[in-house]
C-alpha cells in the first residue's frame, strides 16, 4: 500500500506539472550524448576555468565542446563545485571539473548501472531537474563525512533521495602522500532527465484505476 500511495503521488505530480516540462529534444539521446569533436572550433573553454583538466565517470581525460548536454557545457560560477552528474535511464555522465590534481572519483561502473535503473520508473513525461549536494570528508580519513543539499533540491522527492543515495556511493583518491585529504568539502551538481513513457491520457487512465 506504501508503494502504491507513492505511485500516485508521483504520477499526480507529472500531472500538475506537465506544462512546465522540458521541451522535446531529440529522439536519438546517444547523438545528444556523443563525445566525438568534429573540429577544432567546436572545443569550448573548461568549466571549471582555464587550465582545469575535466575527468569523466571513468576516471578518463575528456574536453569541453559543442557536442556535450548544456549542463556540462556551461561555465561554473561556484568554486567550491568540482561535480557533475547527469542521470537519465539511458545514460550516466559525470564530469570532474576542478582539482583533478587533488582529488578524485574512483570509477565504479556498477553503481553507475544501478542509478539509471532507479530512474527507469520515472520515465512518464518528458521532464527536467536539478540538484546540488555539500559533501563533507573525514580531515583524516578522507571518507564521507556528512552529506545535505544546498542551494537546489529536486521537486520530486523519490528523485532527491536517488541523487543524494547516489552521492553517498562516491569514494574518492587523494593526491597526498599519506592519502589523508587536501580538499574536505565541495558541491556536486546534478541533472536529471525523464522520459515520455506514457501520454497524459494514460496517466490519467492509470489514476483511476488506482482510486
Amino acid at each position: 500500500m506504501k508503494f502504491l500511495h507513492l505511485f500516485v503521488s508521483v504520477l499526480s505530480f507529472f500531472l500538475l506539472i506537465h506544462c512546465q516540462s522540458a521541451p522535446q529534444t531529440s529522439t536519438n539521446a546517444n547523438a545528444e550524448l556523443s563525445q566525438e569533436i568534429t573540429s577544432v572550433k567546436d572545443l569550448l573553454p573548461p568549466p571549471g576555468g582555464e587550465g582545469e583538466i575535466i575527468i569523466n565517470e571513468r576516471g578518463e581525460e575528456v574536453q569541453n565542446h559543442t557536442g556535450e548536454i548544456p549542463f556540462f557545457q556551461k561555465k561554473s560560477d561556484l568554486p567550491t563545485e568540482i561535480f557533475r552528474v547527469f542521470i537519465a535511464s539511458d545514460s550516466y555522465q559525470v564530469r570532474q571539473i576542478r582539482h583533478t590534481d587533488k582529488i578524485r572519483r574512483k570509477p565504479d561502473a556498477g553503481g553507475d548501472e544501478l542509478s539509471k535503473e532507479e530512474m527507469k520508473k520515472f520515465d512518464l513525461l518528458s521532464f527536467v531537474d536539478d540538484g546540488m549536494i555539500t559533501i563533507g570528508l573525514n580531515t583524516v580519513t578522507g571518507k564521507l563525512e556528512s552529506i545535505a543539499f544546498d542551494r537546489r533540491v529536486p521537486r520530486i522527492n523519490d528523485i532527491a533521495k536517488i541523487i543524494q543515495n547516489d552521492a553517498s556511493r562516491f569514494n574518492y583518491e587523494h593526491s597526498s602522500k599519506d592519502g589523508t585529504p587536501i580538499i574536505t568539502r565541495f558541491l556536486i551538481s546534478y541533472q536529471i532527465r525523464l522520459y515520455p513513457g506514457k501520454t497524459r491520457d494514460e496517466i490519467k487512465q492509470m489514476l483511476q484505476k488506482k482510486k
